[in-house]
């Protein structure tokens, strides 16, 4: 008997002590923030990047942390322009267009951080990525309006009201009501199975095209092996969006969105 009291006791103090640290950090990550969001105020864009990247070290990244985080360190970089001559010397672009990416990620539909991401690949010597066809761009626009979890919500509700009304339908007797059921019953199947392949769409595109971005200082070199003494085949400056192929000891081949790849060393990009 006093074995399970112990065991009971222990499993409570554990419990109690999680429950205090989750709380701690709570009231930490909401410190931070706020000192961030002060310190933006009156322009120490330093002191807010600092912040900022104490509350994602907490455990608490989300879309409006990575959209803030990276506004911090775009107006540092413009702001570094008086010491360096010249903005963006510390590779704050690239730390930027890291961000507004992994903000995007979790909130594809954030237009905020969509506009700014374009404001910052216009410092960039980025490529236009291939061309594709007009439905395929109208699909890929759909997709990502909303997250993969938020198509499936839809889909949820959309199966659910299916059935509903499929019921309705079944169990009607008025001629009238049972056509409005058959109606709203095609409509939210439809709906369903649209929302259903947006969410496998998103989620594939998530897993497969994993993306990074180049951080340096100015530009830097990619290699066509993974080798320093091998060709140069394209210098790409900091902010660059590739995407990732495979690595090798302490390089990575990426590509880029023309479709051109090579390999650059793996400390000078940051995965999105």
């Amino acid at each position: 008997m006093n074995i399970y009291r112990y065991i009971l006791c222990a499993f409570a103090l554990c419990v109690t002590l999680g429950t205090a640290t989750a709380a701690e950090k709570d009231v930490e990550a909401e410190a931070q923030w706020n000192e961030a969001i002060r310190a933006y105020d009156e322009n120490r864009y330093d002191d807010a990047v600092e912040a900022f990247q104490r509350v994602a070290e907490l455990g608490y990244g989300s879309a409006d942390l990575y959209y803030n985080l990276g506004d911090a360190w775009f107006k540092l970089g413009q702001q570094n322009i008086a010491s360096s001559g010249r903005p963006f010397a510390g590779g704050e672009l690239g730390k930027a267009i890291v961000n507004y990416r992994r903000a995007l990620r979790l909130n594809p539909a954030m237009e905020d951080a969509r506009y700014n991401l374009d404001i910052a690949r216009d410092y960039t010597n980025d490529t236009e990525p291939l061309p594709v066809s007009f439905i395929t761009s109208l699909w890929r626009s759909l997709r990502d309006t909303l997250t993969a979890n938020g198509w499936t919500a839809i889909q949820l509700v959309m199966l659910a009201t299916a059935l509903a009304f499929a019921l309705g339908y079944l169990l009607s007797r008025r001629v009238a009501l049972r056509k409005v059921c058959f109606a709203v019953t095609v409509v939210a199947a439809f709906v369903c199975l649209l929302s259903t392949a947006l969410a496998l769409s998103s989620r594939s595109a998530a897993e497969k095209h994993e993306t990074a971005v180049v951080v340096c200082s100015d530009t830097t070199p990619v290699h066509a092996s993974p080798d320093s003494a091998s060709k140069i085949i394209r210098q790409p400056s900091q902010g660059v969006t590739v995407g990732i192929v495979r690595e090798h000891d302490d390089w990575t081949e990426i590509s880029f969105a023309d479709g051109e790849k090579g390999w650059i060393r793996t400390n000078l990009i940051e995965i999105v």
